[in-house]
């Protein structure tokens, strides 16, 4: 080996350290959030009340959006690229330990996203890199108004954004496979812009009806479930499959979601029918979409590989069915049909690691 292909051997090894003790750092996080959602809703936990009301920062800014951050830098494949993900991981740790700057630290963390997404723009025009830079303007946006002291109900739009934006364009991206009609794309993009603009009205003080948000959201929703590569990975076997019903399952809470706020209109800044709306997208879109892309991001971020196992169904299963109690807890309303779903949905995340876990040990996996 010669003394340059070394130290690129070396750089990369670095690299992939610096990717693991980022998502080990955000395990750690994502373990506080859960436990102080469990607390915020009611339940008795010994670790998390103190942290209760950050529950929601901690889990959407501090866990999802380092993970999709350290994603994007990845792709990206430029180690300043990391310093996102990183800002993000910091941002996270200032709000455990009560700083106020935290919220301007995420508020950095989502600039130098938007600095990723628009680098890979440069090296590759196509919808699925617009939409994703469109994503990381959303973003920012909402944490702009979370620092500057918004009420986080008025921020949650923003972050809510994000998250469907980032992911219709991952799988945009993943349809390439099976090319959308040109049609189909436009019409995506028209949505996903209305979208983005009515997510980001909330959090910069624009009153606007929810009942538009609801509508755009639902319309997504249905777009990929009439569009998305998953209608036929869906009869495949294995982890397309896997992935599959974890990504038609979200879409399916999505649109539900989005049904009921344009129905209602209802966005208040508390009580049951706020935690419906938010788990609907946070948990029934969003963690399903994590839970169904673990197994294929895993392996390019942390070089560890996620060989598939039947197990891995037992705690998606476990994560819709809770939510569903969850929710119906919401609605009826039932405190203790509420706190058992919230229970549901945290023992899920316990169960998918642990079958990631297992699937590796069945299959004698070892890491790359």
């Amino acid at each position: 080996m010669t003394s340059q292909a070394a130290t690129r051997s070396q750089r990369s090894g670095a690299d992939v350290l610096v990717r693991r003790a980022l998502l080990l750092a955000t395990a750690v996080v994502a373990l506080t959030g859960v436990l102080a959602g469990l607390a915020r809703i009611g339940v008795g936990v010994a670790w998390g009340p103190s942290y209760a009301f950050a529950h929601g920062p901690l889990m959407t800014v501090g866990v999802f959006g380092t993970v999709i951050a350290l994603e994007r830098a990845v792709a990206l494949a430029r180690p300043w690229a990391l310093a996102a993900p990183l800002t993000g991981s910091i941002a996270a740790f200032a709000s455990l330990s009560g700083f106020g700057w935290a919220s301007w630290a995420a508020t950095l963390s989502s600039a130098l996203l938007l600095a990723v997404n628009a680098a890979i723009v440069g090296r590759q025009m196509a919808a699925f890199t617009w939409l994703m830079l469109a994503g990381s303007v959303v973003l920012l946006a909402g944490n702009l108004g979370w620092a500057a002291g918004r009420p986080l109900f008025e921020v949650v739009p923003a972050w809510m954004g994000f998250f469907v934006l980032t992911i219709t364009a991952e799988r945009l991206e993943l349809s390439r496979l099976a090319p959308t009609s040109p049609w189909a794309t436009r019409i995506l993009v028209v949505l996903s812009a209305i979208f983005a603009l009515l997510a980001c009205a909330s959090a910069a003080g624009i009153a606007l009806p929810d009942s538009a948000l609801g509508t755009a959201m639902a319309a997504l929703a249905l777009w990929q479930l009439r569009f998305d590569l998953a209608r036929r990975t869906v009869r495949l076997e294995g982890l397309p499959r896997f992935a599959a019903v974890g990504v038609l399952l979200g879409a399916s809470w999505l649109l539900a979601t989005g049904v009921f706020l344009a129905a209602t209109g209802v966005m208040v800044p508390a009580g049951p029918l706020y935690d419906a709306v938010l788990h609907g997208v946070f948990v029934g879109y969003v963690l399903s979409m994590v839970f169904a892309h673990a197994p294929i991001i895993l392996p390019a971020v942390a070089r560890v590989r996620v060989p598939f196992h039947a197990v891995l169904y037992v705690p998606l299963a476990s994560l819709h069915a809770s939510l569903l109690l969850r929710v119906a807890g919401d609605l009826l309303p039932s405190a203790p049909m509420r706190e058992a779903g919230a229970v549901g949905n945290a023992l899920s995340i316990a169960m998918f690691a642990i079958a990631v876990l297992y699937a590796r040990r069945a299959a004698g996996a070892d890491s790359a």
